[in-house]
């Protein structure tokens, strides 16, 4: 499966689903892609799902790849991006907030899609 990105107009929603084997330099391409899209709009609040890639990351690698995720709020407005992981216990190890403090947005964790989405749709 390839990383994607899909963009819910009626939802004011972008969601990223992170395939098993991406790498940095994929994940900033498709953060690329997605900010180029005709539909994107830096409103729209984000859910990625980093489940299937999780796990074949040490924990600097997971680091990068957050570091990608938290690098991009200059180029969003949004107010909340969910991030959905198997581990949630892990990721909190992960440093966000180094990332983040300067970001109107709230970045919170979940383990499935349903709470996630219901979250950023409040």
């Amino acid at each position: 499966m390839k990383s994607t990105f899909k963009i819910f107009e009626d939802n004011k929603l972008i969601t990223e689903i992170l395939s098993s084997d991406i790498t940095t330099d994929e994940y900033i391409k498709l953060k690329h892609d997605e900010f180029h899209h005709a539909k994107f709009n830096r409103k729209f609040n984000l859910i990625t799902d980093f489940r299937l890639c999780e796990n074949n990351f040490d924990d600097a690698d997971l680091q990068e790849m957050i570091n990608i995720f938290t690098e991009n709020k200059g180029k969003v407005s949004r107010k909340k991006s969910a991030v959905i992981v198997s581990d949630i216990s892990r990721i909190k190890r992960i440093n966000f907030k180094k990332n983040i403090s300067a970001s109107p947005q709230e970045i919170k964790y979940f383990s499935d899609t349903e709470d996630a989405l219901e979250w950023v749709n409040q």
